[in-house]
């Protein structure tokens, strides 16, 4: 070979060695910088669909507790309502009243008192009857589907015409309303 073989061939080979580099440096690895890239996209995309489509195989089993417990808030708001109603609570206690043969001798609301998650609603009541009638209308009272409570009751006899005694009692009758 020739010296001027041997330094064409020597250029040759560093132009072709030059051309590589630029070649990889310039367009192989930033093409697979952008395929890595791409591919880790793809993977959160594939990974955020896993996520999507078990929550999507869960709706209808959360439907169904919402349903569920969409009921139970209705029975409760029976239990508890979000309104006084104080026609219902006066014509529940009037019809128990005269269910048991109770004579309603006062009915007056007392103020209204605030507690953190509901509001009591009192009435002031006497009644004057046999004191198993008067049982039976509180017993009958607390089985209501609306939360009555009877406090401080005070009894006194008052005799009576017939063979029962008569007793007058005054108690506070309380209806609760859910503030929320």
């Amino acid at each position: 070979m020739t010296k001027k073989l041997q330094q064409n061939l020597i250029i040759l080979f560093i132009f072709a060695a030059m051309a590589g580099f630029v070649y990889f440096k310039y367009l192989i690895k930033p093409l697979d910088l952008k395929n890595k890239e791409a591919l880790s996209q793809l993977q959160e995309a594939e990974s955020k669909l896993a996520e999507m489509k078990r929550r999507a195989m869960e709706l209808p089993k959360l439907q169904a507790e919402m349903r569920i417990l969409e009921t139970e808030v209705t029975e409760l708001e029976k239990s508890l309502p979000r309104n006084k109603e104080i026609p219902d609570i006066i014509r529940t206690i009037t019809r128990t009243a005269q269910r048991y043969h109770l004579k309603i001798q006062s009915f007056s609301p007392a103020p209204i008192t605030s507690q953190p998650n509901f509001n009591e609603v009192p009435f002031q009541i006497t009644l004057q009857g046999s004191y198993h009638s008067l049982a039976h209308f509180l017993a009958e009272l607390g089985q209501q589907t609306r939360i009555l409570n009877a406090k401080n009751i005070n009894m006194t006899t008052s005799g009576g015409k017939d063979s029962e005694t008569t007793i007058n009692a005054t108690f506070t009758l309380v209806a609760y309303v859910f503030k929320g």
